[in-house]
């Protein structure tokens, strides 16, 4: 009777076991879970019609992705992990306190670790001002804002694990400190949520509800000088009708909808783009109701954003692509307004991959200086062909934490040209720099560049590089 009901019990397993892999001929997984790519079916040969070496690994990646049942499986899992033993079974997520769930991506924030140093701080500061400026220079009003991590405005939740900070130093703190009367136009979305009474962000998910959305959209615009509507007298409903973007990581086939706020607001704009909904990546709207002309450069904050910003201005680009193509961007709009909104965990990105835009000329005293080691090397920019993208680095010995790097080049015409480049992050004892320079100029010739390092009027020449030419690919 024991032989029995073991053999029983091994048959019951192994049929188990084989539920996910049989079952993907009647029912496979299709829909993907979060932010997963497209997985597709493998094939046995290659392009070439040779055998596909990678046949193996690729067919053990798709059952992975597709077996039956998965999301299902998935959700049980998470539901025993963060239920019973208050955790995560994903590294995306993090399992509070509560129900609440924060995205796991703040927690160099949370803790104060891999903090950016001042000089990169106020590197991300001058890429920005660099920005304002050509932005300014074209007509329009430029203006940049943060919109917090979660767990910075909302730390009571998170794990008590995760209470023993790093560090007090915060990028948000050593940003906040430097932008202070540096002549950036910025929107302090932190001291904003802060000074609120209410929770304005959501439970499951890592950003604000449509509140909280609504307070961001109208100190931008009342920073900006816009005149607009701040739907103070629009009627509001509150909905249990919202399914957050962690949650759906974590609980993939067991979600349940959280409270969220709706406004009774007539949209009187209308989509320009084939839009499937608010993540697209690239979106434009025209409104006959209002006036002006918006290019804002977005995360996915900003969803929950669009609908109000396209009810307030006549015409709007609402962009996620990155790095941001601003000069071809901004040509094809032609707009008054540019906003650039960024959470807190990505304003790095600012530092190593800023905006394509020509680098601006400068008028400056050059003077010869100790000769220091470093290097260049140059490539036609993919975002924007107009460009042609020379970077580097400097000794940062040689560099003081508000300097800024130059190059002097040649063009084409004979004439001798001085660019401001962006800052860039430091490298094993060296900082990084970056100048689009127009290919216009200095395409299809060698470059001989002088780099500068200096500030105000006066920098001075630190090394000379030559550099082989850089073709556009166009045959006169």
């Amino acid at each position: 009777m024991k032989k029995t009901l073991l053999l029983l019990f091994v048959i019951a397993c192994l049929l188990l076991c084989a539920v996910p892999s049989v079952g993907m001929i009647f029912h496979p997984t299709t829909e993907r879970i979060g932010n997963e790519p497209e997985t597709p079916l493998p094939s046995i040969t290659a392009e070439d019609g040779s055998f596909n070496s990678a046949f193996l690994p690729q067919t053990g990646t798709y059952f992975d992705k597709h077996f039956a049942f998965r999301p299902q499986s998935i959700t049980a899992d998470a539901m025993i992990q963060s239920r019973v033993f208050k955790t995560s079974d994903l590294d995306t997520v993090t399992v509070g306190s509560n129900g609440w769930l924060y995205y796991s991506s703040t927690l160099d924030d949370f803790l104060g670790r891999n903090t950016l140093s001042q000089k990169e701080i106020n590197g991300i500061l001058h890429n920005l001002t660099l920005v304002q400026e050509t932005v300014e220079k074209k007509g329009a009003k430029f203006l940049f804002t943060i919109a917090p991590n979660k767990n910075t405005l909302y730390p009571e939740n998170m794990p008590y694990y995760y209470k023993k900070a790093a560090s007090e130093t915060r990028n948000r703190d050593l940003f906040e400190k430097a932008v202070t009367d540096s002549g950036l136009n910025y929107c302090d979305l932190f001291a904003l949520f802060k000074g609120q009474d209410e929770i304005l962000y959501l439970k499951e998910d890592s950003h604000w509800n449509d509140k909280g959305a609504l307070l961001a959209y109208n100190a931008i615009l009342d920073t900006v000088g816009k005149e607009h509507n701040d739907y103070s007298g629009a009627e509001v409903t509150r909905s249990r009708d919202f399914y957050g973007d962690l949650a759906k990581m974590l609980y993939p086939a067991g979600q349940q909808p959280e409270y969220n706020y709706h406004y009774d607001i007539v949209p009187t704009y209308s989509y320009l783009t084939p839009t499937k909904s608010v993540e697209d990546a690239v979106i434009k709207t025209e409104n006959p109701a209002a006036s002006g002309s918006l290019y804002m450069y977005r995360d996915s904050f900003g969803n929950a954003l669009l609908p109000f910003f396209a009810n307030a201005y006549g015409n709007a680009h609402f962009t996620k692509a990155y790095p941001i193509n601003l000069d071809l961007d901004m040509l094809t709009g032609k707009s008054d307004t540019v906003i650039f909104e960024i959470v807190e965990r990505n304003l790095g990105w600012f530092l190593n991959d800023p905006p394509v835009m020509q680098a601006p000329e400068r008028a400056l005293s050059v003077s010869a200086g100790e000769q220091g080691r470093g290097d260049v090397q140059s490539e036609l920019s993919e975002v924007n062909m107009q460009y042609i993208a020379v970077s580097g680095s400097v000794d940062s010995k040689l560099c003081d934490d508000d300097s800024a790097v130059y190059l002097k080049i040649s063009g084409s015409d004979g004439r001798e040209r001085i660019y401001e480049a962006y800052s860039g992050a430091c490298v094993d004892g060296n900082d990084r720099f970056l100048a689009y320079i127009p290919a216009s100029l200095y395409a299809d010739q060698p470059l001989e560049v002088d780099v500068l390092v200096g500030k105000n009027t006066e920098a001075t020449q630190v090394y000379h590089a030559s550099l082989e030419p850089v073709s556009t690919g166009v045959t006169q």
